[in-house]
């Protein structure tokens, strides 16, 4: 029987992810909590076909655009196209960011 209490305090963008991430698993937040500090695999986030789809065509559009971002940082860093070599290369940084965050929702 659980009868002890551990009080933590955390934002309130962490506590709407925490939140999430129990609800996507089909879990409560106290286990969420638990199983991640015990270091028990946590089930997979549960996404009905409609949210897979979008995910997944999201990482393909993600893709595209990383993909004509690459091809501007190029031209940007061969001198023909000026001035947005540091720009370019930010914003590709960003959807990488992205791409592997929705990755990490879709395991």
């Amino acid at each position: 029987m659980r009868q002890h209490v551990i009080r933590i305090r955390v934002s309130e963008h962490e506590r709407t992810n925490l939140s999430a991430r129990a609800h996507a698993r089909g879990i409560s937040l106290s286990e969420l909590l638990r199983w991640s500090g015990g270091g028990v695999r946590l089930p997979a986030a549960h996404f009905d076909q409609r949210q897979a789809g979008l995910l997944a065509e999201l990482i393909g559009q993600l893709a595209r655009i990383g993909s004509n971002l690459n091809q501007l940082t190029r031209a940007a860093n061969s001198r023909r196209l000026v001035g947005h070599s540091d720009e370019l290369s930010a914003t590709i940084a960003e959807i990488n960011v992205v791409r592997a965050r929705v990755r990490e929702l879709l395991v």
